[in-house]
């Protein structure tokens, strides 16, 4: 019968959600955006620390400032003020260093050439900041390094003389030719760039030259004025807040503090605005203004501009990210007092393109809501004097006087919580897919044989990839003391006999923000920070553990595989080792087979082959993983003790009369004058299994038999084999074309 249904209609909005994913995707991977949130990553422990000072110094509590007074005195004001000025008072200043240097990082890894000294970049930017700025008194000083009114200017300046010098110090002509001077080539690449830094410097002095000539002395306040501009002439109206509050959004996205840079505005129309209903109120008339500096601090900056607190539960509701989840959990107790820089500097959401629609569509929501409700009598007009760190719901009641302003907030943060939503789950979806990425490129690198210059495979990697090698190494060694995240799966073997011959052991490691990560990818982190024969030995023991289980459920020679990474014959206990955990677990010698990847060009020294020799001995089997596409492949069988060869996956594909088939039946015939017993791997359709039993091979895995799963579904698999061998095959899963 013809299926003559019409397709599945798409979507309207499909297309436009693939074409926004794509359009922030190549923004986040813009050197200047990747800069600016490692720079913001970079002060994140200065802006904690002030965040935590600035709450307990503001705090709306009389119990907690009467406690503080008791216990320390006047001091703890004076502790606090130190605090928020050694940190919220030179941010600027930090982010402005950290961006340059970070910038020059990101050039260097993504434009090779001549190396640019992320010192000397910081260095040069800082001095140009100087240059372009230079204001007349000390006070103006303070001001430009303070987090609230100098950031915008950092991050202007900062982006235009890293630009500029890191293009400058590409330019040949620029470079002086001092490769032969000195021994230390840090000290060269320095000295090579000097012309470069010093135009930078000079181009940014007739900046400021040219600045003095049109009668702007003073840039930061020239700045200023821009952007008050456009509220001169504005009432107190919902176009006014839209606007006020976009603005503010926009100032933020960029790095600067929106509320106060655009405090002309506040002190000229929302300030007198609030003063204007406390006295109609005491007067018994009715409040004439909506928009007053409390209903914005009330209505639209839960947890900070942005409604910040929304977003934090919106991470925690719906972000599979673990990493901000807890980064979410570390805002929320400054964000209930209404400091919201932890988790904009931490997240980060300046310069964020996922979050730059949300970040400026909350606020703006939130303020025709709570404007709307006012209008309609449903929410009181607003009075000034309550403390800005007083946490929502309370400063709610406090601003209005009625459980209606707690309640209007509660409606504005379920509000802001779902248009969050959607882009948190954009940014879950932006981060895997980067993740796996990275991933694929790591699992490349940890399948070779290549090391870096301190003999390491992937922490030795440059750029992200090195990086992202680091940050799981460090997590696979912790993962490995909580023992939540490693775990086994089992794949059976099938003989040609139709009996169930064994199972191999196989590492899995399902890391919380990465998902699965590719076992060559944890043996490679494992053998680079050395913990390859704790990550083995935890292998090993649990592989003869399970079965050490299964005795009575499995047949009695039913053998247990585990694989055995190169370093850890290296070892001169590994032999030793082995049988002690034997002897514990009290498995028998001859149920255990230790596999040796063949593929790693492992050339066999003495001591190794001693170890495998005394093993042997014992009863332990020997197998060759990934036989007959190495280059050591007939040194192995000469100079290991071998039980088992198992026959590379790349070989199974073998068409009749092909030349992989040839060397399959080579392999089998040579394995068979030497006794040693041929498993065929990847083996995933029915007419392999038969070919390859007709060749002569003896045992057989893959996914016709079942894929890698369970120690319980093992069981079931092995347990039912003789039962239901046929039924197996014919429902086998799909064959899987990834490795």
């Amino acid at each position: 019968m013809v299926d003559n249904a019409p397709p599945l209609a798409v979507p309207w909005w499909r297309p436009l959600a693939v074409v926004f994913t794509d359009v922030t995707e190549r923004m986040a991977d813009l050197p200047v955006v990747i800069a600016v949130q490692r720079a913001l990553a970079l002060v994140l422990p200065l802006v904690t620390v002030g965040a935590f000072a600035l709450m307990v110094r503001h705090t709306p509590f009389p119990l907690l400032h009467q406690t503080l007074d008791a216990l320390f005195g006047p001091a703890w004001i004076a502790t606090a003020d130190a605090l928020i000025s050694g940190t919220f008072g030179i941010a600027s200043l930090a982010v402005l260093c950290a961006f340059s240097g970070t910038m020059a990082m990101v050039y260097n890894q993504r434009r090779g050439g001549q190396l640019v000294s992320p010192a000397m970049s910081a260095i040069v930017v800082m001095a140009c900041f100087f240059v372009v700025t230079n204001p007349d008194n000390d006070m103006s000083w303070r001001g430009m390094f303070s987090m609230n009114r100098g950031l915008l200017l950092a991050f202007m300046v900062s982006v235009g003389g890293s630009g500029l010098f890191v293009r400058l110090s590409d330019v040949k002509r620029l470079q002086l030719p001092l490769k032969a001077a000195g021994h230390d080539p840090v000290v060269r690449d320095i000295l090579t760039q000097m012309p470069a830094a010093m135009l930078t410097i000079i181009i940014f002095g007739l900046l400021r030259a040219g600045l003095v000539a049109i009668g702007i002395s003073d840039l930061h306040g020239a700045v200023h004025n821009v952007m008050i501009l456009p509220f001169t002439e504005a009432g107190n109206t919902l176009g006014l807040g839209l606007l006020y509050t976009g603005l503010s959004q926009v100032l933020w996205f960029f790095g600067a503090h929106g509320p106060n840079l655009l405090f002309p505005i506040e002190d000229a129309i929302l300030a007198p605005a609030g003063v204007a209903n406390a006295a109609a109120v005491a007067a018994g008339q009715a409040p004439p203004y909506v928009l007053t500096k409390t209903f914005f601090d009330v209505f639209t900056r839960m947890g900070g501009s942005g409604s910040t607190l929304c977003l934090i539960a919106a991470i925690l509701h719906a972000s599979r990210d673990s990493g901000n989840r807890r980064l979410a959990l570390m805002a929320l107790l400054p964000a209930l007092c209404n400091v919201n820089e932890p988790l904009l500097f931490g997240l980060p959401m300046v310069m964020n393109p996922v979050y730059l629609i949300p970040f400026l569509l909350v606020p703006l929501a939130q303020t025709i809501a709570a404007h709307t409700a006012t209008l309609l009598h449903l929410v009181p007009y607003t009075l000034p004097d309550v403390v800005w760190t007083t946490p929502p719901l309370l400063n709610g009641y406090a601003a209005t006087g009625s459980l209606a302003g707690s309640l209007m907030q509660a409606f504005n943060l379920g509000l802001g919580m779902a248009l969050y939503l959607p882009f948190v789950r954009m940014s879950d979806a932006l981060r895997e897919r980067h993740g796996r990425h990275i991933l694929t490129e790591l699992l490349h690198t940890a399948s070779g044989n290549e090391l870096g210059p301190s003999g390491r495979k992937c922490i030795d990697r440059p750029g992200e990839q090195g990086r992202v090698a680091t940050s799981l190494a460090n997590d696979l060694s912790a993962a490995l003391a909580r023992d939540d995240e490693v775990f086994m799966e089992y794949q059976p073997q099938i003989g040609g006999d139709g009996r169930p011959h064994g199972a191999e052991a196989l590492l899995r490691w399902h890391h919380p923000a990465y998902g699965r990560i590719a076992p060559p990818i944890a043996v490679a982190l494992a053998e680079d920070t050395g913990i390859i024969d704790q990550l083995g030995m935890l292998v090993l023991h649990r592989a003869c553990a399970r079965r050490v289980a299964w005795t009575g459920l499995v047949p009695d020679d039913f053998i247990m595989s585990v694989n055995v990474a190169p370093r850890q014959l290296l070892n001169p206990r590994f032999d030793r080792d082995v049988l002690d955990l034997l002897s514990r677990t009290g498995l028998a010698p001859h149920l255990l087979e230790l596999e040796l990847t063949e593929s790693t060009v492992l050339l066999p020294d003495k001591r190794t082959v001693k170890a495998l020799r005394r093993l042997r001995a014992a009863g332990v089997r020997v197998a060759i993983d990934d036989f007959g596409m190495g280059h050591a492949s007939l040194r192995y069988l000469r100079d290991f003790p071998v039980d088992t060869v198992k026959i590379d996956r790349s070989l199974t594909e073998a068409s009749h009369g092909d030349i992989n088939q040839h060397i399959m039946r080579s392999i089998v015939e040579l394995s068979r004058s030497l006794d040693i017993t041929t498993v065929v791997e990847g083996v995933e359709r029915r007419e392999q299994f038969e070919r390859f039993a007709e060749l002569g091979c003896q045992v057989f895995q893959g996914y016709l038999f079942s894929r890698p799963v369970s120690a319980a579904r093992c069981l079931e698999v092995v347990a039912g084999w003789d039962e239901h061998a046929d039924a197996l095959v014919q429902t086998a899963p799909a064959p899987r074309t990834e490795a």
